[in-house]
């Protein structure tokens, strides 16, 4: 079971969302953070993502449409 990268949030808060929202149609989604334990906005200073949301290679096609879906909404 391979991993992809769906999309990378800017900040936690979109990551959880994301998140919620892809298990919510039943896509496992995992939340890998970019964040350095004892360097606060240290890993922010070297790149602008906060993170990654991975998803199960098979689930992308579905992931990124609903996705895309969620963001045309967000901006409606």
């Amino acid at each position: 079971m391979a991993l992809k990268v769906l999309y990378k949030p800017k900040d936690e808060i979109e990551a959880i969302t994301i998140q919620s929202f892809l298990e919510s149609i039943g896509i496992k989604a995992v939340i890998r953070s970019y964040d350095l334990p004892y360097f606060d906005g240290i890993a922010k200073m070297m790149r602008s993502e906060w993170g990654e949301i991975l998803v199960l290679e098979e689930d992308f096609g579905k992931a990124k449409e609903f996705l895309e879906d969620f963001f045309s909404q967000k901006n409606d």
